[in-house]
Parts: C-alpha cells; sequence; structure tokens
C-alpha cells in the first residue's frame, strides 16, 4: 500500500504530539546533522581509514580482547551445512548470501532496496520495498558470530567456516559503503553490526586466513558506524531498547578501539546514556519500562554485554549498570527458563542483542514467592512444579513506555497459561512491523488478547504503528495464597472509561488442575462485551464446553455469558491467528464470547488441566465467591457471585 502526502503529513503531525520541546530541540540538531552528511555524501565521501590495523591494538593482539560468554550452541549436520551454504534466516524470510547483491535484496518482497543515501529512502509502513526490519536482520551479521563458533567447534568444518565469515565481511564492506543503503537508517543496527564484527572477529582472531584486509574491513566499519551512532542517538520520546543498543556500540568502539581520536567521545557518551537508560527502562521489579518481554531480553542481554566488556578490560562499572542487570535477570528468571519459552508479551521481533547462542541473562536466582508480584512492571506470575508444572502471567500493567507507548499491546488484564510447558493460553505475538497496516493493528489489538473488548473498541487508540494515545490504567487490587495452597487474583483497568465501564477480571487457581477466570463489567446502559480466548491447543466443541487437547496432555475449558463462538484462520473480520515468529502468521483457535444487552454483565471461565473434576471445581467457585465478597463492588451486586 502506498503512501499518500496527507498520511505523511497526518503521520508527522501525530509523532509530533508527544515530543516535548527538548526533543524538538534535539530533533533540529539531528536533521542539520543529517543534512551536513547529504552534503558531504554528494561532494564524495572519503573511504580513507584514518587508522591501518598495524596501528590498533584490537588488530594486532594474540589473545582476546572480549570476554568468555556463556554460548548454547549444538546445531544438528543440516543446520551446520546450511549455515555454510550462507543461508540465514531474515525473521520469518528465507535469506543466502549469494553475493554483494544479497545485502539489498528485500526478503519479503524481492524487490531491491536503494543504494542511496541512508536519509533519502522512505523505509516506513507503506514503502515500495518492503519490511525495513526483515531487510536489516542478516545485515546485522550475527551469523558471522554462529561462524566463528561453528569453526571452534567442528575442526572438519573450520576451513569453510572461517572463509565464509572473512569473505562475507568482506561483501558486506564493499556493498555498503559508508552512508549509503537502508543499512545506514538506523544507528541501533549499526550498532548491533559493529558489536557483533567485533565479537566474530576476536573469538577467531588467530586463525584468520586474510588478516590484513579482514581487520580493514573491521575498521571501515567500526569507524563509520560508531561515527553515526554518535551522532544520531535514539533520545527522549524514543528513548527505548534502540537507546541501549546505540549506547553500547558506542561503548565498544571507545574501549576496543582507544588509538581513533573520538575514541573517549564516543565511550563518555556511551555511558552517560547507559547509565541514565539502565534505570529507567529496567525497573525497580526488573520488568522492562516498554511491556515486551522480547525487548526486556534485549536490553538486558546489551547491559550485560557492556558490563562484561568493562569489567574485562578492568574499567569501572556503574552501580546502576550492574543493578539493572541484576534486577532484570531476575525477572527474566521467573517468566522463563530461556528465550525459548519466554512469552511474547507485547511487540517481538525476534532479534538478538549479539547471537540466538547467548545466554547471557539467565544465571540469575528467579523469585521464590508464589504468586510473585512485579508491581513496577505490572505482571503476577503463578508458576507450579512437580507432575504438572503450570505457569500462569497475569497482565495488570502500563501499556508501554510513555508518551508514546510504542511496542505495547491493548492486553490488560490478558492471562498467558503453560502447563507442562505447553501454551495452553497463547499471545498472538506480533507478526509485522511496517508491513500490512491492517495485521499490525490486529495483532496489537485488544481482541489478539485474552481478555475483553467493549463496543468494538481497543482499550487504547491506535495512532500509528509505533503510536497510542488513551492508554488504560490498569491495577492489581489485590492477591492472596490461602493455607490449601489456592491463590486468588484481583485487578481492574479503566480502558473504557469513555463508555463508562470499568473491566474487574479475578483469578482463582488450586494450585494443580482448575483455574477460574471471571470477568466482571461494571456500567451502565446497552454495550457489546467479547471475551476471547487465543488457544495453543486443539479444541473441540463439546455440550458442556470445549475439549483441549495437545498430543498426550487433554484439558477442558467451560465459559458462561454469552454466545459462545469457535475461530480458526479468519479474515473478515481477523481471529484466530497467531505468529509464532516474526513475519510468519499461521491459523490458531481462539473463542469468542459475544454479549450484546444492558450492563453490569459478568463472564465466567472455567479452565481443567485434566478431567473437569465437579467437586474440585464447586470446591473453587466457592473460594472465589468469598474472596470476591470482600468488595463492595461485589458485595452489592451479589447475582454476580453466582456460578
Amino acid at each position: 500500500m502506498s503512501v499518500t502526502a496527507y498520511d505523511k503529513v497526518r503521520w508527522y503531525v501525530k509523532r509530533l504530539s508527544v515530543m516535548s520541546g527538548a526533543e524538538l530541540g534535539h530533533r533540529l540538531k539531528e536533521w542539520r546533522r543529517v543534512r551536513n552528511m547529504a552534503r558531504a555524501y554528494r561532494r564524495g565521501i572519503s573511504h580513507s581509514l584514518p587508522l591501518q590495523p598495524a596501528e590498533v591494538g584490537f588488530c594486532r593482539s594474540p589473545t582476546r580482547l572480549l570476554p568468555d560468554l556463556d554460548w548454547v550452541f549444538d546445531p544438528d549436520e543440516t543446520a551446520k551445512e546450511a549455515l555454510l551454504a550462507g543461508h540465514w534466516p531474515a525473521l520469518g524470510f528465507a535469506w543466502c548470501w549469494n553475493g554483494d547483491a544479497a545485502w539489498h535484496r528485500a526478503p519479503d518482497t524481492g524487490k531491491m532496496w536503494p543504494k542511496i543515501f541512508f536519509g533519502n529512502i522512505a523505509y516506513r509502513q507503506g514503502n515500495p520495498y518492503g519490511d525495513a526490519r526483515v531487510v536489516w536482520e542478516p545485515a546485522r551479521l550475527q551469523q558471522l558470530v554462529s561462524l566463528a563458533l561453528l569453526a571452534l567447534r567442528d575442526e572438519a568444518r573450520a576451513e569453510r567456516a572461517l572463509v565464509l565469515l572473512e569473505t562475507m565481511l568482506d561483501s558486506w564492506v564493499r556493498a555498503n559503503p559508508p552512508l549509503t543503503g537502508i543499512h545506514y537508517v538506523s544507528a541501533m543496527e549499526c550498532a548491533l553490526r559493529l558489536i557483533a564484527v567485533c565479537h566474530a572477529l576476536d573469538l577467531v582472531r588467530h586463525r584468520l586466513r586474510a588478516p590484513e584486509s579482514t581487520w580493514r574491513d573491521l575498521l571501515k566499519l567500526v569507524f563509520s558506524h560508531a561515527f553515526l551512532i554518535a551522532q544520531r542517538p535514539s533520545l527522549h520520546s524514543s528513548a527505548g531498547n534502540h537507546t541501549v543498543a546505540e549506547a553500547v556500540g558506542l561503548v565498544y568502539a571507545g574501549i576496543l578501539f582507544p588509538e581513533h581520536a573520538d575514541a573517549a567521545r564516543w565511550l563518555a557518551q556511551g555511558l552517560g546514556i547507559l547509565q541514565e537508560e539502565a534505570e529507567r527502562q529496567v525497573l525497580p521489579d526488573g520488568g522492562g519500562i516498554e511491556q515486551s518481554f522480547w525487548y526486556q531480553l534485549f536490553v538486558v542481554d546489551l547491559l550485560g554485554l557492556a558490563q562484561a566488556l568493562l569489567e574485562h578490560h578492568r574499567r569501572s562499572v556503574p552501580r546502576v549498570l550492574s543493578d539493572a542487570v541484576r534486577r532484570g535477570r531476575r525477572f527474566l528468571s521467573a517468566m522463563a527458563d530461556g528465550p525459548e519459552s519466554l512469552p511474547r508479551v507485547g511487540d517481538s521481533d525476534d532479534g538478538y542483542a549479539l547471537s540466538p547462542h547467548l545466554r547471557i541473562s539467565w544465571n540469575g536466582p528467579a523469585p521464590a514467592e508464589n504468586p510473585a508480584v512485579f508491581p513496577d512492571a505490572g505482571y503476577t506470575l503463578v508458576r507450579t512444579h512437580g507432575r504438572k508444572p503450570v505457569r500462569l502471567v497475569f497482565d495488570h500493567g502500563p501499556l508501554g513506555m510513555p508518551p508514546a507507548c510504542g511496542h505495547g499491546h491493548a492486553d490488560a488484564l490478558s492471562l498467558h497459561v503453560t502447563v507442562c510447558g505447553r501454551e495452553l493460553l497463547i499471545d498472538p505475538n506480533t507478526y509485522t512491523y511496517t508491513g500490512d497496516p491492517a495485521w499490525r493493528h490486529w495483532f496489537r489489538s485488544t481482541a489478539a488478547h485474552n481478555t475483553v473488548r467493549v463496543d468494538g473498541r481497543d482499550q487504547a487508540r491506535q495512532e500509528t504503528a509505533f503510536q497510542w494515545s488513551h492508554a488504560p490504567k490498569a491495577s492489581l487490587v489485590t492477591f492472596r495464597r490461602d493455607d490449601s495452597g489456592r491463590i486468588f487474583l484481583l485487578a481492574r483497568h479503566d480502558g473504557y472509561r469513555s463508555r463508562d465501564v470499568i473491566h474487574w477480571r479475578a483469578v482463582a487457581f488450586d494450585g494443580s488442575d482448575h483455574l477460574l477466570v471471571l470477568d466482571y463489567l461494571a456500567g451502565q446502559g446497552h454495550h457489546l462485551a467479547e471475551l476471547f480466548w487465543h488457544l495453543g491447543v486443539d479444541a473441540e466443541p463439546v455440550e458442556a464446553g470445549f475439549v483441549l487437547r495437545d498430543g498426550d496432555m487433554v484439558g477442558s475449558l467451560e465459559v458462561a455469558g454469552g454466545a459462545v463462538t469457535l475461530h480458526y484462520g479468519e479474515t473478515a473480520p481477523m481471529l484466530g491467528w497467531r505468529s509464532p515468529r516474526y513475519g510468519v502468521r499461521v491459523p490458531a483457535n481462539a473463542i469468542r464470547v459475544r454479549y450484546a444487552d444492558r450492563f453490569p454483565h459478568q463472564f465466567r471461565t472455567a479452565f481443567s488441566f485434566s478431567s473437569a473434576e465437579r467437586e474440585a471445581i464447586t470446591a473453587l467457585e466457592a473460594f472465589l465467591d468469598r474472596e470476591l465478597a470482600c468488595y463492595p463492588i461485589f458485595r452489592t451486586n451479589r447475582k454476580y457471585l453466582r456460578w
């Protein structure tokens, strides 16, 4: 879909609406810097290096200058051969390096991104080439880290891996002169590329086949990238995970290449930004300000890399940095056992700080409390262990990082549940950023999450692909665990305050096999209410509800409060989809419960993770009723306590 002049003006107006005066000044300075770069570009940029490899310690050192890291690298024979053939996933699309042109060919559309001054490239939603995030993925050069690990761990393939590593790096540098093309648009992409290439070459520095030319390629990349990053940091309302990546890139350039005239400035700028952003972006409870679990992993990995680099070079580590890493690791260790099982709450683009094989953020202790409440991020975690481990994540936090809330989704009071490591209630994930606007809209909408929609509206208003307004305020009202291990949670949000409706959600869990959810919509007048359950398992309709199956796991779902329908891969309207990874969309089961009449109203849902034992469910219903009766809004509406 092409972008009209009206669309462009509308986007800029909405973007300006969340900018402060200080940010407008910053943007003006950046615009002037880019304009000056454009002038220099038109005059012709000198590609001469200010330093040669023989003058740079990182290139001359016989020993590694980067810290040893924790890697999980055990590809099978097929994966090894695919890597050596130049294949690397461009998120949900196939990509293979087969020459210089591969860096500019859009994996999603097959079109060629233009090789012109980066500031003149249309890359936002509606551009004529494709999703910029997709073409950026292989250009991060993180496959070079995989090739380096392969060379170190598979002697039979080492020679091929080393030759491809050096050849691919040389190809990228040759095909992407400074400031030319799509790969210079994002300062964050430049930073991630810089970090990856430094690690890849450091791992195999003693085995390089063409060291002189390879080190020259590294210096060309590092010096051009560090210059651009320093000129265009993402600050103010754009200060999110991009900012952390850029700052870490500057720290790498400043510490590893002290011979450069700007090295001290790069290091000071990077550390200054990191100290501020580490404290701001990693909340006091360890959660992320952007309300995206995947980007929290990305940020904590980056902060951990910066900490490890500083320690390795015997530099002082700012206390705010080490504290943020500790907090973030605790949060991640609570939510998952590794990146593969991390719930995809909020936006996720499947990108990594350095490599998919890195495991730097799962060495912190998880909280022992159950339930574990993260009040700043706004999540409550319930975990059980033993024969049938259950993990339940209850979302009662803010929409996203203010003021734009860019990577957040309209998922207040949503639930994510896994049983025996299998997803029962899923978050459908992200699918696309700048691809089809309709799908971008749906995947971050209220209807794409396990919560309630009122009058066909999202809990907040989607302004652009990365901007929200009218964000709801959600809060955990109470939580309790009784002596028998039963857990009660109660939360609410005001995302429908313009409709004079407040959504309350109560959750009761018996600690083993049964989960009850009561959704109470407080309000007056006639409204449409829709409850959505997005399933990661098969659903078979039966008289009492649905039988849920996933291999040998059998459970059930019973729901009351409206007309119940099962949906799978539908487009008119969109419902019954999930995105297992960025760029990929597949059908999935979704249950919708629809009610159109007078409020107040309630929906009631009962999940069983084994056989539906009526006696156990009845006891849990009584427990939930007693807990709810302690609150005036429920005490004065007793009819809404009846199951």
